[in-house]
């Protein structure tokens, strides 16, 4: 009877102990299994992250070029106009001539360099601009908005090369007179504080070369824009796959986005338009030298 009570007791010991034992076992599985799904979540918190981040980065880069795209257009848009304003006052300089009028001839011709010079500079700005978007393009990692100008708008640009030789040509006639020579000799040093000359005889002598340095350099960037996006947009589709997994990438993009990338393009080309045609006409109406 003893004997079976103390068995009883074994039995039951053995049993509480393995019951114990299970129980620890399903906590450290039930402890581990959340260690791990905890784990997991914070990786998939982190990737999440990673990838807003990254997204937020490529937003940021968008919104840069179009900036960039914005603000040169916006220059462009500006070359026309002080190409005209220093024709005209090219053309006030020649009538000072003819009246034998000294100081307001070269007073006109000060006038058409400062123009001629924010002409420069803004050819410089468009550079600058040209040269970051350039960079952004390698940073983009999807098909980036088109710059809004070419290389034939660029090539046009010489019509300002033009009055700058029209201006060398003015400045020439006046100084083999002894009048408008000798003034010149008074007001050579005058400070023209555009595009980096230090006074009116640098300015006059190399007037025509830096522009033309500065539509030469940037037509320069075009290309290197141009050659940098085709490689660009090589590893992109390289990235994505055949034309159908192309099309279906482009179909997830919003339509308002779409909608304001085509817009911007559209708007983009025809004020390109219209600076063409201004820069035409300046060079039709020019006078003969």
């Amino acid at each position: 009877m003893f004997l079976t009570i103390v068995l009883c007791i074994l039995v039951l010991w053995i049993m509480i102990n393995w019951i114990v034992k299970s129980d620890n076992q399903n906590k450290e599985r039930l402890e581990k299994a959340e260690k791990e799904r905890q784990f997991y979540e914070a990786q998939v918190r982190d990737e999440q992250k990673k990838q807003e981040k990254q997204q937020e980065l490529q937003r940021g880069y968008y919104k840069k070029m179009m900036v960039f795209g914005e603000e040169s257009i916006s220059f462009f848009e500006g070359l026309p106009k002080y190409l005209e304003s220093a024709e005209k006052y090219l053309d006030q300089a020649e009538v000072n001539f003819s009246y034998g009028a000294f100081a307001p001839f070269w007073d006109y011709i000060e006038k058409a360099i400062k123009m001629l010079g924010y002409f420069d500079e803004n050819i410089q700005r468009i550079k600058s601009n040209l040269s970051i978007y350039t960079a952004l393009i390698g940073k983009y990692e999807d098909t980036p908005p088109q710059f809004p100008l070419t290389r034939q708008s660029v090539t046009k640009l010489d019509v300002g090369t033009e009055t700058a030789k029209r201006m060398n040509v003015i400045v020439w006639t006046a100084q083999r007179n002894f009048q408008f020579a000798t003034i010149y000799e008074q007001r050579k040093t005058n400070q023209i504080l555009v595009a980096g000359f230090a006074n009116l005889a640098m300015a006059l002598d190399k007037m025509t070369w830096k522009i033309t340095k500065s539509i030469d350099d940037l037509a320069g960037s075009v290309d290197v824009m141009t050659s940098t996006l085709d490689e660009s947009l090589s590893a992109i589709h390289s990235r994505v796959g055949n034309v159908v997994d192309i099309v279906e990438k482009a179909s997830q993009q919003t339509s308002q986005q779409h909608d304001e990338l085509m817009e911007k393009t559209s708007e983009g080309a025809a004020r390109e338009e219209k600076v063409l045609k201004m820069l035409d006409n300046i060079q039709r109406g020019r006078r003969p030298y």
